[in-house]
């Protein structure tokens, strides 16, 4: 079932997306997604750790443009 996420929520997976990019280190322990989540991205945008998975996994620009379907769009660089 394909849904229709809202744009607002779209912009705040990408920011979310950017964070995780910046302060993840692969082989690093103290600098995992899930002590990324924990220390950066929870205490600004509070959310589940499943959640925050569940963002991690999305296409951003795929899901702007199912989105802005049929409608008159802002050119969104995330």
């Amino acid at each position: 079932r394909e849904t229709k996420r809202n744009i607002n929520v779209l912009k705040r997976v990408a920011l979310i997306q950017d964070i995780v990019r910046e302060r993840h280190e692969v082989g690093n322990q103290s600098k995992s997604k899930r002590q990324v989540w924990r220390y950066y991205v929870n205490s600004i945008y509070p959310m589940s750790e499943r959640s925050f998975y569940r963002y991690m996994g999305m296409n951003v620009k795929q899901e702007i443009q199912k989105t802005n379907y049929g409608q008159m769009s802002i050119e969104f660089n995330g």
